[in-house]
């Protein structure tokens, strides 16, 4: 639910909306630079009231709040969340007056069902994209998987999407709080490269780590933990691959550490131990996996590379 459980009768008033919310809502600012959302003082003694109000004026729509907030949660829905979250716990004694005015459920409802309407078309659109953008495809992708574990830069994960566009990667899974398509600012800022490369979403790194184990595939850590081998020493397995990078502050989360086949790292000669999370990416995708990769799928005594555009499978009535 939003934020309260409405068996029967109305909704348990809360003490505290932001706490009950916490950190782990995305109602509740999980996915925004502040970790929760302070109400306006008194708000909090309203709150549910406005959710029930809000809720059943929902639901003249055909909206629930749990096709808002049921993960994994739909990037192009945010700003209808947002909605819904400002209106049920403003943060100023000004946005409170107005949020408790007769009727004002019934407009924020349906501000909310043009949002709604308005994410479905998004939806539809970037579908389309898509399908079209991975009709031409590689006929034998880096067997590759990039795991992307709470990275909160739009800027770093676009750059980490532009770079396995340019590998050929199997696929990138978004994982957390990681910025992913469909959501505008990496639309526009990766253009073709979000919709070339395949894509799904984990609720989080240690989720992705099990499915990907399940699946054959060895998992390794781009880390600096007590346990890293530096990455060219590494020998190139013979199982798929994938890599997770962390954080931009507090790295891969330690759950996932536990559960990954090994830890590697990028070696350094100065002073910081450590890279930008899209640098490393970077760094590591195309210059270690490409490299090795390519070397083991040229014909034996041949030291010509095979080129990038042997590769490609066009759609059928292309040139």
């Amino acid at each position: 639910m939003l934020a309260f459980e409405f068996s029967s009768g109305l909704p348990p008033l809360q003490k505290d909306v932001g706490v009950a919310w916490g950190t782990k809502d995305l109602l509740g600012g999980r996915f925004h630079s502040r970790p929760q959302r302070s109400c306006a003082r008194g708000a909090e003694k309203t709150a549910a009231w406005r959710s029930m109000a809000l809720q059943s004026e929902l639901q003249k729509h055909g909206i629930s709040f749990e096709e808002l907030d049921r993960p994994p949660h739909d990037p192009l829905l945010y700003p209808a969340i947002r909605c819904c979250r400002a209106f049920i716990c403003p943060n100023s004694d000004k946005a409170l007056q107005v949020a408790n005015r007769p009727g004002r459920a019934a407009a924020v409802a349906a501000g909310v069902r043009g949002l709604v309407q308005s994410a479905r078309q998004a939806a539809e659109a970037w579908e389309k994209e898509r399908v079209l953008a991975q009709s031409t495809r590689l006929e034998d992708p880096l067997p590759v998987t990039l795991v992307i574990d709470s990275v909160r830069s739009t800027q770093n994960v676009v750059s980490l999407l532009e770079t396995c566009a340019t590998a050929g990667v199997t696929e990138v899974i978004f994982c957390g709080i990681t910025p992913a398509p469909p959501m505008y600012s990496i639309l526009r800022r990766a253009r073709t490269a979000a919709a070339q490369v395949p894509s799904s979403f984990a609720v989080s790194a240690k989720e992705a780590v099990s499915k990907l184990q399940a699946t054959g595939v060895q998992v390794w850590a781009l880390e600096t933990t007590s346990r890293a081998r530096p990455l060219e020493e590494m020998p190139l397995p013979d199982e798929p691959l994938a890599l997770i990078v962390g954080n931009e502050k507090y790295g891969v989360s330690v759950d996932a550490l536990e559960s990954c086949d090994e830890h590697v790292c990028i070696t350094t000669v100065g002073i910081k131990n450590s890279l930008n999370v899209a640098v490393a990416g970077s760094e590591t995708s195309p210059a270690f996996i490409c490299k090795k990769w390519k070397a083991l799928r040229a014909p034996p005594g041949s030291s010509k590379q095979p080129e990038a555009k042997s590769r490609i499978i066009l759609p059928k009535g292309s040139k």
